[in-house]
């Protein structure tokens, strides 16, 4: 009887310890940051790079869109979260079928302000990856939603009505609020399934066409759609309060300026209406093609989609351990390792096919599997560069074939490829570097040299117009090579500095490859960078083409466009540090001393913007000086200060589709890559990791070792300090270490201390 006890005692035990453990999809927070927070970061189900980012919006009339914390209202769900595009937005409703939202800070029930909008209860709602819930409180009707890459799932739970609606917005607002439609269509396939397509348009996508099908698991009694006539009164509270409508019973039609489709259903208390629907920016055929293959062998059986979404995200994140006694650290990470996969989007379909820049019908053909859209890769050297590389580099050759792809298509590679068009945005040719560092650290199921020649393309021929819309190439290239720096009458100083790393980067693909005339010429243009500093002032400054310097000038102003004269996004002081290829040239011309001196200062006055791409690398600058521990303790400031999972923070600043939270990432586990990894022997600059342990899985194609597992060994959270490091029992006599080394698997160790080890300095 004993020994029966004890046996009951360890099932009990073990069932414990079995429901304690965790996947990482358990720590993810999908709304942090969601305060104010831009249009791709959003709290609904997607799938990584997923095309369908199926998710509740509730803003109307802002830059940014989508969703707000602190709204407590919801105006639809939409299948589209990504850069500059959205579309195709589904509402359930009961009652009289309305046509217009109504305002964000509503709705105002029984007035004539009043929309469609319901306001929702934020203890009801649910958000986790490839899951969300909530319960709609003026229809008392719940959401569920979750997707596949290029499918939607939802699941609405109406109460008892003879009016239960399923609202079909086509002119949703999304970010930029320069949407415009052209028109949509509409077809009655059966009284199950529609099908149609909205074209649009934006500033930065250009034209597209948002193809879909739906099916539903309950036949709708009645479809009507509806078309806006504008009103020419006065617009009280930012809405259309005198909205006149056109509605139609037609089965089949052709619609334009703001408009959508009503289903209308019988529901008794508790039903539950699904409605699965398929996306291609391609054809509704493709839709269909997407929904077959990817979402209609799950039946109607909503957990089990929601159970393969999660499971490819604990799949992906689980590509890193990290064990901490502070949970908090935990939650912190993988939140912010979703974010590097979540926001950037897959927009070819699952046979390949995609619309290319000028509107034609391609076919992707191997080793490309994927063509990506996203914002720009401004900066993603300093974080989803290094972090897809070293983590995911069978993702990171896909990014390099898109990149390819659309070269191939275009001739020219893109430098934000939102749907799959030349967005004009931000500046210089960061792309580039991934498709560097990817080759420089083995990764390379690429065209070598079709790459190499649309590099050189991109550094020789100075940017323009796209016949098909957008701008290719370098801005301001043309007065780089001319003056050996951008003059301040054609545009923005800092571009020399942008143009002069990619410059070094090229040099180093250059010499990799074996051509030497191209890595001398790139690796002189690298130090044109020089050309711009005052040696007065000790800082980058602005410049005339007749080379006087521009007099109305200081240190801390001075922002400019990314057209005009002056510093994109920063100021002086912040691109007086970007020279991250050739530090030791930088400090010779400043001084150390004030090199160092101010750099700290900047970090106790708040001049350092890691929140944005410009000054990311500003705290493992230190690294490349006499005091390299002061890399260790601001890399800390920032991460304990700048950074959390609440939904009205996050970042320390706009979390661009995943750069913040792949900068994150890399720094809380002591990896940096000031290079961006295109040296042709790469390496990481180290700093001392947050957590206990860090064990990343590396992937046996591209990298020999299983796993590469970082350890620390401390007495408390203030040890923060290196006193030594080792990398498999072997003391490390510097600050660095090769990725050639690290991927051969083993265990870096740190022990930490509370002071810094003063000894320990870059050789």
């Amino acid at each position: 009887m004993k020994c029966y006890k004890n046996f009951i005692f360890s099932i009990i035990l073990i069932s414990c310890n079995v429901l304690a453990q965790s996947d990482p999809t358990d720590y993810v927070n999908v709304f942090t940051g969601t305060s104010n927070s831009r249009w791709m970061l959003f709290p609904g189900p997607t799938m990584p790079f997923g095309m369908v980012k199926l998710s509740p919006d509730n803003q109307t009339n802002v830059w940014n869109g989508g969703y707000e914390y602190t709204i407590g209202s919801i105006a639809g769900f939409s299948h589209i979260h990504s850069w500059a595009m959205g579309g195709l937005s589904l509402m359930p409703t009961t009652g009289e079928v309305k046509t217009f939202p109504g305002s964000a800070d509503g709705p105002f029930k029984h007035m004539w302000t009043a929309g469609y909008r319901s306001r929702f209860n934020k203890t009801t709602e649910v958000g986790e990856p490839g899951y969300y819930k909530v319960r709609l409180y003026d229809y008392n009707i719940t959401t569920e939603l979750t997707s596949t890459t290029r499918c939607g799932y939802l699941r609405f739970t109406y109460p008892k009505s003879d009016k239960s609606n399923i609202l079909i917005n086509f002119a949703t607002e999304y970010e930029e609020n320069n949407a415009q439609i052209k028109c949509a269509y509409y077809k009655k396939v059966s009284s199950n399934e529609i099908e149609g397509y909205i074209k649009q348009y934006s500033s930065f996508a250009d034209e597209y066409t948002v193809h879909f099908i739906m099916k539903f698991s309950k036949p709708f009694k009645e479809i009507k759609s509806w078309e806006q006539e504008p009103f020419s009164g006065n617009d009280l509270f930012g809405t259309d309060w005198q909205i006149k409508n056109n509605f139609y019973s037609d089965n089949e039609k052709e619609l334009s300026g703001k408009c959508g489709v009503a289903l209308i259903f019988d529901t008794g208390e508790n039903e539950v209406i699904e409605v699965k629907s398929a996306i291609s920016l391609v054809s509704i055929d493709q839709a269909r093609l997407n929904y077959k293959t990817e979402i209609e062998p799950f039946g109607w059986d909503f957990k089990s989609v929601v159970d393969n979404n999660k499971a490819a995200w604990n799949e992906l994140l689980g590509k890193i351990k990290v064990e901490d006694s502070n949970k908090e650290l935990e939650k912190q990470f993988y939140t912010n390792l979703y974010r590097a996969f979540s926001a950037r989007t897959i927009w070819s379909d699952v046979n390949g096919k995609y619309t290319d820049m000028c509107e034609n019908i391609q076919q992707a053909k191997s080793p490309a599997d994927n063509v990506y859209g996203c914002d720009a890769l401004w900066g993603s050297h300093w974080n989803l560069t290094p972090l897809w590389t070293l983590v995911t580099p069978k993702i990171a050759n896909s990014w390099v074939n898109s990149l390819l792809e659309i070269y191939d298509k275009g001739g020219w590679l893109p430098q934000g490829p939102t749907g799959i068009e030349y967005a004009e945005v931000m500046v210089a040719a960061h792309q580039i570097k991934m498709i560097i560092s990817a080759y420089q650290k083995g990764i390379r199921d690429f065209d070598i040299e079709k790459a190499y020649e649309a590099i050189y393309k991109n550094q020789t021929v100075p940017g323009h117009k796209f016949e098909c819309g957008g701008w290719v190439g370098n801005k301001n290239l043309d007065s780089f090579i001319k003056y050996g720096y951008v003059a301040n009458e054609d545009g923005p100083v800092s571009n020399t500095l942008e143009i002069a790393f990619d410059d070094w980067a090229v040099a180093q693909f250059a010499k990799a490859l074996v051509k030497e005339d191209d890595y001398k010429y790139f690796m002189e243009r690298s130090r044109d960078y020089k050309n711009i500093f005052d040696p007065s002032v000790k800082f980058m400054r602005q410049k005339h083409a007749d080379g006087s310097w521009v007099k109305d000038w200081d240190s801390l102003s001075n922002h400019g466009t990314w057209f005009g004269a002056g510093y994109v996004e920063g100021t002086a002081w912040h691109y007086s540090y970007f020279v991250p290829h050739d530090y030791a040239g930088l400090i010779d011309l400043v001084g150390e001393d004030l090199f160092i001196n101010r750099l700290a200062g900047g970090f106790e006055k708040g001049y350092i913007d890691v929140g944005n791409q410009p000054n990311m690398q500003a705290p493992f600058i230190f690294n490349y000086t006499k005091k390299p521990w002061l890399t260790q303790k601001y890399v800390h400031k920032l991460l304990s200060e700048s950074f959390d999972t609440s939904p009205l923070q996050g970042w320390p600043g706009e979390e661009d589709q995943g750069q913040l939270g792949a900068w994150y990432v890399l720094a809380s586990i002591g990896l940096f890559q000031m290079d961006g990894g295109c040296s042709v022997n790469p390496y990481y600059d180290l700093s001392s990791p947050l957590f206990d342990k860090v064990t990343i899985k590396l992937d046996e194609k591209y990298y020999s070792g299983n796993e590469l597992v970082i350890t620390t060994e401390k007495k408390s959270r203030n040890d923060i300090y290196i006193q030594s490091v080792s990398f498999n029992g072997k003391e490390l006599n510097s600050l660095k270490i090769p990725h050639a080394e690290i991927i051969k698997g083993g265990e870096l160790k740190y022990i930490l201390g509370n002071k810094p080890n003063k000894n320990l300095l870059n050789k």
